[in-house]
């Protein structure tokens, strides 16, 4: 989890902000998601106002585990989509994971393509 999490607050360069750790996840829920969970129930980007040095929340970076359970429920429900919803790509199009690896669905094709061989490359920067 911690790994994924310094991937993350790299990526994002700091503008991060992790919320309480969350340990009573349900175990249908992948060990890679759980292991981060255990560490922040969510992780939220967020920005610093130039002006006022204010820090404010842009949006979802990795969900909340309520906030997941939600989302794939939904897409599960409406879609028929197999994995657990994680985040979305700003747009509407949710990332999922399944046997390890992270897929992004597209509601329109009603098409999952595959992004990532795991949650870690899938948080790793592009060089």
């Amino acid at each position: 989890g911690m790994m994924i999490i310094e991937r993350i607050k790299e990526l994002y360069d700091g503008e991060i902000e992790l919320r309480e750790p969350n340990t009573s996840v349900d175990l249908k829920v992948p060990e890679e998601l759980r292991s981060i969970l255990a560490e922040a129930d969510g992780i939220l980007e967020t920005m610093t106002v130039p002006k006022t040095g204010e820090k404010i929340t842009v949006g979802w970076i990795l969900y909340s585990y309520e906030e997941m359970m939600k989302e794939t429920a939904f897409f599960r429900d409406e879609y028929g989509i197999r994995g657990t919803v994680f985040a979305n790509d700003g747009a509407g199009n949710p990332y999922y994971i399944l046997y390890g690896k992270v897929f992004q669905f597209n509601p329109i094709d009603n098409e999952s393509e595959p992004v990532a061989n795991s949650l870690e490359e899938f948080f790793t920067a592009a060089e």
